[in-house]
C-alpha cells in the first residue's frame, strides 16, 4: 500500500456504502489512504476541503473549475458514468495536469429507463398516477398503443441497440440514425437505417442517443423539431443540451409533441421554476436512467479499475480534452 497517497469518494450515494466494503475497498487501499464522503451536490468549498490532498478521486456528481484550480496534489478524476464533461470541465482538468476517465454506462438499465418513459408517456402514467392522488378518478384520459407504432432512435452506440429489442418486444418498428449505418449492422440488430431528416420525420416515438460532443451539440434544432409528426412522443436519456429545449417546450405547449419523458436536464437539479414542473404532459426522472445496484456496481467497478490503470503507468478509458 502506498501510504502517502490519499484516493477519496467525495459525493459517495449512501447506496454505495456496502459496495465500498470487501474486494472493492481492498483495492482502493491497495492504492492508498482511502476515504469515503457521502452525499451530494456540494457547495464547491465543501467539495474542495473533502479532496483535500487526494491524488485520486472517484466522482459521482459535479467538479467546477474552483475546485480543480484549488486541488493541488490531484492527478486523476475517475468519473463513474458517461459524459464526464458534462460534470467536469476537461479542458480546464487538462491546463492543470488532471487526467479524467470515464466508465461505461450500464447500457442494459438504460434500455429499461428509456422504455419506462416511453411507456409512462404513452400512457400517461404520472398524470393518472397524480391525479388518484389528488382524488380524481379520470377514466377519459386515454392512452396510445405502441403496437405498430415507429420508434426512431437518433443515434445507435451501446444503449439504443439494447433498446431496440426491448420496442420490438412491444410490436413496435425500429429506425435509427447513425453516423455509421450499415446494411450490416442493420441486419444485425434487425432495424433501419435511415438519414435524420427521415427519422425525425416520420417516427411516432422519438428517443435520443448521442453522446454530447461540439458536433452533437444543438443537433436537434428548432427546424429539425418542426419536422416531428403530429402526436409524436419524445424521449431523452442522453444530453439535453443536444437539442432546443426552448423549441421543445413550445411543440409540448401547443400539443404538437404530445408528451415527452427526460431523465437529463440542462441544469441540475431542475430550477423550481421551470416550465416542465407545471406540464401535464411530461415525465420526469431526475438523472436516475443508470442505478441500479448492479449498474452502479459495474460502473464503481471500472473507476476503480481506471485508478488502477492509472497508477499502474498505463491509463485507460481517458477522456480527452477538446484541443486534442
Amino acid at each position: 500500500m502506498t501510504d502517502e497517497r490519499h484516493i477519496v469518494i467525495p459525493d459517495a450515494d449512501k447506496e454505495m456504502t456496502d459496495l465500498l466494503m470487501g474486494e472493492r475497498r481492498a483495492r482502493l487501499e491497495a492504492l492508498g489512504r482511502f476515504t469515503a464522503y457521502y452525499g451530494g451536490p456540494l457547495e464547491p468549498g465543501e467539495i474542495a476541503e473533502r479532496i483535500g490532498d487526494a491524488a485520486g478521486i472517484i466522482l459521482n456528481w459535479y467538479l467546477p473549475n474552483e475546485v480543480l484550480q484549488a486541488t493541488k496534489n490531484l492527478e486523476i478524476v475517475s468519473f463513474i458514468g458517461l459524459g464526464a464533461s458534462n460534470f467536469i470541465d476537461i479542458d480546464e482538468a487538462a491546463r492543470q495536469g488532471i487526467t479524467v476517465t470515464h466508465t461505461i454506462s450500464a447500457a442494459e438499465t438504460v434500455a429499461e429507463h428509456t422504455m419506462a418513459l416511453i411507456l409512462a408517456a404513452a400512457r400517461n402514467i404520472a398524470r393518472l398516477d397524480r391525479g388518484i392522488r389528488e382524488g380524481t378518478w379520470n377514466t377519459d384520459l386515454a392512452g396510445h398503443d405502441l403496437r405498430g407504432k415507429t420508434l426512431g432512435l437518433i443515434g445507435f452506440g451501446r444503449i439504443a441497440q439494447r433498446t431496440a429489442p426491448l420496442a420490438k418486444a412491444f410490436g413496435m418498428r425500429v429506425i435509427a440514425w447513425t453516423r455509421n449505418p450499415s446494411a450490416q449492422r442493420a441486419a444485425r440488430h434487425d432495424i433501419e437505417f435511415a438519414d435524420l431528416d427521415t427519422v425525425v420525420g416520420t417516427s411516432d416515438v422519438l428517443s435520443l442517443h448521442l453522446l454530447l460532443t461540439r458536433e452533437t451539440e444543438g443537433l436537434i434544432n428548432a427546424e429539425q423539431l418542426g419536422r416531428t409528426k403530429p402526436g409524436v412522443i419524445f424521449v431523452n436519456t442522453a444530453r439535453q443540451e443536444i437539442l432546443d429545449e426552448a423549441a421543445l417546450i413550445e411543440l409540448l405547449s401547443s400539443g404538437h409533441i404530445r408528451a415527452a419523458g427526460f431523465d437529463v436536464f440542462n441544469r441540475e437539479p431542475l430550477p423550481r421554476d421551470h416550465p416542465f414542473l407545471t406540464m401535464e404532459n411530461v415525465v420526469l426522472t431526475p438523472h436516475t436512467a443508470y442505478i441500479t445496484p448492479g449498474a452502479v456496481a459495474t460502473m464503481l467497478d471500472m473507476a476503480i479499475g481506471n485508478l488502477e490503470a492509472f497508477f499502474a503507468g498505463s491509463p485507460t478509458n481517458v477522456a480527452a480534452p477538446s484541443q486534442a
